[in-house]
């Protein structure tokens, strides 16, 4: 994933959680610029030492800091996720399958692709 700025062009693959492989839900984006949902990012932090899940640098000052001031949200990119992509975050919020959870299930009941 390339770090996202305001003018770039916002794809599905760019909002892609490395957590839960899912479309971010209030993303969360650290200092070491990873971005993770709120709640992977919550669940998957090691609460003694507050690391980046995926490059372990410390984030617990930041943390700290921006839980404090309720800005752990990165509010510009999920206002951006939320315009882009708003069928799947409704999906998500609502705790129903994700698209490719629904494809699935469709192609499983019709016998899966066709095969050659």
């Amino acid at each position: 994933m390339h770090v996202l700025t305001l003018d770039s062009v916002l794809t599905r693959e760019d909002c892609l959680c490395p957590v839960c492989l899912e479309i971010f839900i209030e993303p969360v984006t650290l200092p070491c610029t990873h971005t993770f949902c709120k709640s992977c990012f919550l669940e998957s932090v090691d609460k003694s030492t507050l690391c980046c899940p995926l490059c372990r640098k410390r984030v617990s000052n930041w943390v700290r800091l921006n839980s404090k001031n309720n800005t752990l949200v990165d509010q510009k990119l999920w206002n951006r996720i939320q315009t882009c992509f708003p069928l799947q975050c409704q999906r998500r919020l609502s705790g129903q399958d994700t698209e490719e959870d629904y494809l699935g299930r469709r192609m499983k009941r019709r016998g899966g692709p066709a095969r050659s």
